[in-house]
């Protein structure tokens, strides 16, 4: 490690992952045939200790689209998580573009997500958002910490906060968002084993601004090992927030292949309102992380 001006720094890891799919989508009327990228990305992040116990970190991270290479309309790159943070013993302060904490708030019960299946086409609140300022605090007692976040827009400021709880056997969160996109929301999650199942559910209220409306929605998650490399899953998401009477029944397979690389099936439903709208998606892919 060298030494410069008493600033200690670390390597800095270059990291990204490619995921693509050949996915089917049913309209009723039309079926259409293409190869999907799933956020496929690359990014580099790094770490530097000013003094023992103060810690500077960075990351710079963009979604990269291999099957046409534009990720973002007509450019090649889009931003995702990039910010500048100073941690130590008091917790994590950051700035930048990161998941708020309503979002991170989740907790993973999504199995399908960046594919077609992902919740963010059911609920609101799964957003990624641009003048951002977070606080993570250090474990408050074992295994309870808080997330804060500020967020600055042209509709005025927003906030989200999240509560999160884990241990060896469950992982909980409550979080709420005030002004964002909008939207008010709460949500709870909870990810759990039951009987050899990783069990994860999720419920959320949101209210939009503009009208005092609120809406429910919830999320069901179940993943269980069928193999030392092989596990299925199936997920219902259910709401009104985003489609009338929609909902989305998923169901998947995974194979490991080795440490890095993947292979998967997906056949997800999402209904509507109007079952002549309902629209069926089957795909095969694969996921290589560097």
């Amino acid at each position: 490690m060298l030494t410069v001006n008493c600033i200690s720094v670390a390597d800095v890891n270059v990291y990204g992952k490619i995921n693509l799919s050949l996915e089917s989508a049913d309209y009723k009327i039309s079926t259409e045939t293409d190869f999907n990228n799933n956020a496929s990305r690359i990014g580099a992040k790094g770490k530097f200790e000013i003094k023992e116990g103060l810690n500077i970190s960075f990351q710079i991270e963009n979604e990269i689209d291999p099957t046409d290479g534009r990720a973002d309309g007509d450019k090649v790159f889009k931003e995702r998580n990039t910010f500048i943070a100073i941690e130590g013993d008091f917790g994590k302060f950051l700035t930048g573009t990161y998941d708020t904490a309503f979002k991170l708030g989740q907790l993973k019960v999504d199995l399908f997500n960046d594919t077609r299946a992902d919740i963010k086409y059911i609920l609101r609140g799964e957003n990624r958002m641009n003048s951002f300022i977070g606080y993570t605090s250090p474990e408050l007692i074992d295994g309870l910490n808080i997330s804060i976040n500020s967020i600055s827009q042209s509709s005025g400021n927003g906030e989200s906060f999240a509560l999160n709880y884990a241990n060896d056997k469950i992982k909980a969160a409550l979080a709420i968002e005030q002004n964002l996109k909008g939207y008010d929301g709460q949500r709870i999650s909870i990810m759990l084993p039951l009987a050899g199942i990783d069990l994860g559910l999720l419920y959320q209220s949101s209210k939009k601004l503009s009208t005092g409306k609120s809406y429910s929605g919830h999320v069901v998650s179940l993943k269980r090992k069928v193999s030392n490399k092989g596990s299925v899953y199936f997920q219902n998401a259910a709401s009104d927030m985003k489609i009338v009477s929609g909902s989305q029944n998923s169901i998947g397979y995974t194979y490991k292949i080795n440490k890095s690389t993947k292979a998967f099936a997906h056949y997800s439903i999402l209904n509507k309102e109007d079952s002549a709208d309902d629209i069926t998606f089957a795909s095969i892919g694969f996921e290589y992380k560097f």
